[in-house]
């Protein structure tokens, strides 16, 4: 135990000194988010509109928090990756155990605040459009369920229709709220993403580590003399399949896509009615 407690501290001791270098090349908006324009016309947009003015600038400082904190959990994982012993596993090795969930927390942390920053930009449309974008009831304690993208390009929409949003400006939105569908590594993001936050967890390295489930579609057997679907096959694995990603894969196309989100940010930071 002694000597496992060793190799974990100074596991971490060379996390801590490579952590930097691992960070410095990832997407930086620095203090970009948190500046106001010399000049940021006020448009009201309902008889509440002066909250917007309270709202938004609160709201783009947890944006700002929020992509502050990818850019230390994602490096941090990449660090405890690195330091995985080469032709190792976790079940015999303590210390690859550690290290591998270490790096397993930190990557799935950057998958949820990057999950967090749709969901801050959807409530920042909201809190710029005197909290009207989206109808929902401010009484009821979950009526933050209800600020999604859709709902939100439903509500631009409408706004334009109604002559209380500019054509320009509806352009402007929209084409910053698709940069991050841009990204050449979206699906990957969005596969894994919805494994840990609404399925069963899809493996990363080491599948022995992870849960798997027999699949319920089955294979179809087809009739080579009618070329028609017979019936139904249910191989059964028996055992640990390959891993469904690679952390490699999955630090490329996350680190991607946080370049596109970033452009995201910017392109609506520089929408005066968002500002």
């Amino acid at each position: 135990h002694q000597q496992n407690l060793a190799r974990e501290l100074f596991a971490e001791l060379r996390k801590a000194v490579s952590f930097k270098d691992l960070k410095s090349p990832l997407p930086d908006l620095g203090d970009s988010l948190l500046e106001s324009p010399p000049t940021a016309p006020v448009i009201p947009a309902g008889p509440m509109a002066f909250i917007d003015l309270l709202n938004r600038p609160s709201i783009w400082l947890e944006i700002n928090n929020t992509f502050v904190d990818l850019r230390f959990l994602l490096p941090q994982a990449k660090a405890y990756k690195d330091l995985e012993p080469k032709d190792s596993n976790p079940v015999p090795d303590p210390l690859c155990t550690y290290l591998h969930f270490q790096k397993m927390y930190m990557l799935n942390l950057t998958v949820f605040q990057l999950v967090k920053i749709q969901d801050l930009v959807v409530r920042l449309l909201q809190e710029s459009f005197a909290g009207e974008l989206i109808s929902v009831d401010y009484n009821d304690d979950e009526w933050e369920k209800k600020l999604t993208l859709k709902e939100a390009k439903k509500g631009l929409n409408n706004l334009l229709k109604n002559g209380k949003l500019t054509s320009q400006e509806h352009q402007l939105i929209m084409e910053a709220l698709e940069i991050p569908s841009q990204s050449p590594h979206k699906d990957t993001v969005i596969r894994y993403r919805n494994g840990l936050a609404h399925r069963i967890r899809l493996s990363v390295d080491y599948p022995e580590l992870f849960t798997e489930v027999e699949d319920r579609a089955g294979q179809p057997v087809i009739d080579p003399a009618t070329g028609k679907a017979t019936g139904k096959v249910y191989p059964l694995r028996g055992g640990k399949s390959k891993p469904k990603f690679l952390f490699a894969d999955l630090y490329t196309a996350l680190s991607d896509y946080m370049g596109y989100v970033a452009k995201m940010l910017k392109a609506l930071k520089g929408i005066p009615r968002l500002a």
